[in-house]
């Protein structure tokens, strides 16, 4: 069988950059390592493909036995058709050397429906593309092909007692996109397939189309000549503005001319790389620190956010919170206290975590977070859902205090935070601490999907080792916000 040029993804990476294809087929080993987040992400939405195959039961899978070995998916997939299958999982079709697999084809009155699963709540500009792309490749192999529909997850679902996979999924038809669509497909596929015929690489620079629609995983080679101090670390700046620059020449930020249009937040950070100073608004931080009453804590929540609903009462994408971390503060200059809860697996976290919650926080009447937009939105959601723990609760948000005004208002500004108000930015250059990248778990969506892995995990030495690492990282969050504060304090008074 003759052997594929493009795929689904290659199919996508193409319309986005031919640069990006080229170097996929040619210099694989340039592409950037594949993210935790990312990896959690691409699980996710095969666990969700396989749950979905439940929708159309008994189907044959014709998986490939490795990524490499797709011409046998072709092959089975043609003799389960002519042997009279009417449901397929993982369908493969090949048609001008464009390969495609399909999560489920259903053979219906003698016809046949694709569908293709997704593990979001919408339908992206981009799902549409690929699925233009694979009605493509399978009507031209396929006449009897009826319809095509996008199935995704339904977020207005609400778990009973039993799992409605009906009600979890919705099925929306893209037929009409799809062939409205298919000059453009055409059109793409000649354009990727003339690139992969050259023995030069397209000349492209880098440019917006390196963000859109995913960040590129060549970047690592396209943007390796970027300096330090480049203008695209500058925040509060669209990615237009920085490429306009770019393209007149200014590469750091030293090099932007102190009369450009820009807002004063930005001028802010420009004067900051320039001299080497840090801007602080004493005034301003004053008035914020005579808001926090001691004794004070410092406070973040982790939360999970299962596709499927596990908890009966809860929603698909609904955040379920499973670990806090509270640091505590007599004075400024006190030893600080630690509490620390985090819920057992397979469990309903919720009702203990409240108790918890209140318990260590209940003796505050400061309560300090950093972007305090998730935590409010957790125990508001918690309130809602126990109206019994409403008075308490409701009691704990009006003690919250946000932590990241400061920064984000500018009242405090160095440049070795590179334009980030992101705690993990802003802890090591105003503490020169390093400790979160020593972490195994270092950040909140990595967290939230190592806790919604051990769910399903049958060695309870695996269960206790990532515990323990979501603890320690969760720890260092409050730890790191509490070092912050008091590093900020003895700047500011």
């Amino acid at each position: 069988m003759e052997k594929h040029q493009l795929s689904k993804s290659s199919f996508i990476r193409s319309v986005q950059c031919l640069k990006s294809l080229f170097l996929y087929k040619n210099f694989y080993r340039l592409k950037d390592p594949l993210t935790k987040e990312k990896q959690a992400v691409f699980n996710r939405g095969t666990q969700v493909g396989i749950l979905a195959q439940q929708l159309f039961p008994g189907g044959t899978d014709v998986s490939p036995s490795s990524p490499f070995k797709y011409d046998e998916s072709v092959v089975k997939t043609q003799e389960l058709i002519k042997a009279g299958a009417t449901v397929i999982y993982e369908a493969a079709f090949m048609f001008d050397r464009v390969l495609v697999a399909l999560d489920i084809l259903v053979k219906k009155e003698n016809k046949w429906y694709a569908y293709e699963v997704k593990s979001s709540a919408k339908i992206s500009s981009v799902y549409v593309m690929d699925a233009c792309l694979q009605y493509y490749v399978i009507k031209n192999v396929l006449p009897g092909l009826e319809d095509f529909s996008i199935i995704n997850i339904n977020s207005s679902y609400k778990l009973a007692k039993q799992l409605d996979l009906h009600q979890l999924f919705k099925t929306v038809s893209v037929k009409q996109d799809a062939n409205r669509n298919l000059p453009f497909i055409e059109d793409r596929i000649t354009k990727a397939k003339n690139a992969l015929a050259q023995e030069l690489m397209p000349d492209v620079a880098i440019g917006e189309h390196c963000f859109s629609p995913y960040d590129c995983d060549f970047m690592g080679t396209c943007w390796k000549k970027q300096p330090n101090t480049s203008v695209f670390e500058l925040s509060g700046v669209s990615k237009s503005k920085q490429f306009e620059w770019y393209k007149k020449g200014y590469r750091k930020i030293e090099d932007i001319p102190d009369n450009s249009d820009v807002a004063e937040t930005v001028r802010k950070q420009i004067q900051a790389q320039k001299s080497g100073k840090e801007f602080i608004e004493k005034d301003k931080l004053a008035g914020f620190y005579q808001k926090i009453k001691y004794p004070v804590c410092f406070m973040d929540i982790e939360v999970m956010m299962p596709v499927v609903p596990v908890f009966e009462g809860t929603q698909p994408f609904q955040q379920i919170p499973f670990l806090f971390s509270v640091h505590c503060l007599k004075a400024i200059d006190a030893v600080p206290e630690h509490k620390l809860f985090i819920a057992e697996v397979n469990q309903d976290p919720r009702v203990e975590f409240i108790q918890q919650l209140i318990a260590a926080t209940k003796d505050y009447p400061s309560v300090v977070v950093y972007d305090e937009q998730m935590e409010k939105s957790v125990i508001n959601r918690l309130a809602q859902d126990y109206p019994e723990y409403k008075k308490e609760l409701a009691a704990l948000t009006q003690k919250i205090i946000d932590f990241a005004v400061p920064f984000q208002q500018q009242w405090y500004y160095r440049a070795e935070m590179k334009g980030s108000f992101s705690l993990k930015n802003i802890f090591p250059a105003l503490c020169k601490d390093s400790s979160f990248e020593k972490l195994a778990i270092n950040s909140g969506v990595q967290a939230m999907y190592a806790y919604l892995d051990i769910q399903q995990e049958s060695d309870l030495f695996k269960v206790a080792e990532v515990k323990e690492q979501l603890s320690e990282y969760c720890q260092t969050d409050t730890l790191a916000l509490m070092k912050v504060f008091c590093e900020l304090y003895n700047k500011a008074i």
